[in-house]
């Protein structure tokens, strides 16, 4: 296998050593993942994986709309580096590893922070590269690395991305409503970039990197669970903090605006997904998020929302009563749920699978005589990380170091009822830690939470 080549040393920009931070990278965030030494050692083991050939990751392209920058989850697991438009190319058998950023202009400089590139050598050390070259050389690179007799594996993402509130099977259903609109893309942006080294070096072999990404970040790095840890006391204060704030007579979004300011006075970067504030006929839509519409007594109301810190998230939903007490029959079917929750969250632990512990969830709801309710794929809901929908599916052995979320669910449409308890766990070797504990569930607790921090009026 051919290695970097050394005429690459010709074409290293002259790095300014200017003190400052990356334009989008949170050296915060950084720091408290692990800094260079953590994401050193992922690249590694991820090395270690594939034996031979070369990695390709890219960053994203494009910042959102009014919002702060989201690194690609594949890419940021690998180097903690959030700039747009980076891309990081890592000889597997040397276990070296080269970033490629966009180059500032010296208007641009002034006018944004400084990416990675901009920066001086001993700053770049800092985040475990030797080097980062302008992304004008990523092709030149890769044609001296690729071409020639050498017939090199290339592992790249040959599948979808994932995403702060999307799976990768998501992303997939977003890109066949792509496909299919008449004026749509006709290739994703990964599909592109596959076509284009497919047909560019047709002697390199792509393959997936998509397994074995996905084998690593299902089990949490004990850094991250340090984050998860913080963010779940973030994420329940915030929704504890709006129920205890609730009423009749206000609007859902007022509900959202209260937990928000709280995620965000505590340090989370962003939201794990647009908040779900579900009152009245609303709270059968599973994931409402209008929040435009009074909340009246008498209803319950689904409260689904949690913060992403440090590109970790959480998952919390908490029904609660806007009057503060729950009718008769929403008691029932509170209880109810609230008993299978606990059971499953309480089953969880190694040396038992996720279908085990589902079936213990759905004994309680035949029990309860809600056994046609029951939405198995909901009640263990989905893994938690990098993204809310994280990476890989809750079936067969429950492992360690697992983080995935118990979210039964009982609704009559008919009768604008939804009730949904939904906690994010934490596998350990000694069984379940419930990360979003800071936000109580017991029927009476809900209800005494309900309105007891009252505004101050507005003058």
């Amino acid at each position: 296998m051919r290695s970097f080549p050394k005429a690459i040393a010709l074409y290293l920009l002259v790095l300014l050593a200017v003190p400052a931070f990356c334009q989008y990278t949170d050296v915060a965030a950084f720091n408290e993942l692990g800094g260079a030494k953590e994401f050193s050692h992922r690249r590694e083991a991820l090395a270690n994986e594939l034996k031979t050939g070369y990695v390709l990751l890219f960053a994203n392209t494009e910042e959102p709309q009014a919002n702060h920058y989201r690194e690609d989850n594949d890419f940021y697991y690998f180097t903690g580096v959030a700039d747009v438009g980076a891309v990081m190319l890592m000889d597997v058998e040397k276990k070296s590893a080269v970033l490629f950023e966009p180059e500032q202009s010296p208007r641009m400089r002034k006018y944004l922070e400084l990416n990675l590139l901009s920066r001086s050598k001993d700053e770049i050390s800092k985040f475990g590269f030797k080097s980062v070259m302008p992304i004008e050389m990523l092709y030149p690179v890769l044609n001296s690395t690729l071409a020639g007799g050498a017939e090199p594996d290339v592992w790249l993402r040959l599948g979808y991305p994932d995403k702060v509130d999307g799976a990768r099977s998501e992303s997939g259903m977003d890109a066949a409503a792509e496909y299919q609109h008449p004026f749509g893309e006709t290739l994703t942006l990964d599909r592109e970039r596959v076509k284009r080294l497919r047909e560019r070096w047709p002697a390199a072999h792509t393959r997936d990197l998509s397994a074995v990404v996905d084998r690593m970040r299902n089990i949490k790095t004990a850094t991250e669970i340090e984050v998860l840890r913080r963010n779940g006391k973030l994420s329940a204060e915030g929704i504890r903090r709006a129920i205890a704030h609730a009423k009749p007579g206000m609007f859902e979004y007022q509900v959202e605006a209260v937990a928000s300011e709280v995620f965000r006075d505590m340090g989370a970067q962003g939201v794990a997904y647009t908040a779900i504030v579900g009152s009245g006929p609303n709270s059968n839509v599973w994931h409402y998020s209008s929040n435009r519409r009074k909340m009246e007594s008498g209803e319950v109301v689904v409260f689904d929302y949690a913060a992403d810190l440090n590109q970790m998230t959480m998952d919390i939903t908490r029904t609660f009563p806007v009057s503060g007490k729950f009718s008769p029959e929403q008691a029932n079917w509170y209880a109810a749920d609230l008993e299978a929750q606990k059971a499953m969250v309480a089953a969880l632990k190694p040396g038992t699978t996720y279908e085990q512990v589902g079936d213990i969830g759905k004994q309680i709801y035949t029990k309860h005589g809600v056994g046609d309710q029951w939405h198995g794929f909901t009640a263990i809901g989905h893994f938690v990380g990098l993204g809310v929908h994280d990476v890989l599916t809750p079936v067969g052995p429950v492992k360690a170091g697992q983080v995935v979320t118990v979210e039964p669910m009982i609704e009559f449409p008919e009768k604008h009822m939804h009730i949904r308890i939904e906690d994010t766990v934490l596998i350990t070797e000694n069984g379940a830690e419930v990360l979003t504990s800071g936000v109580p569930k017991e029927m009476a607790e809900i209800e005494q939470l309900v309105g007891s921090e009252k505004q101050e009026p507005k003058k």
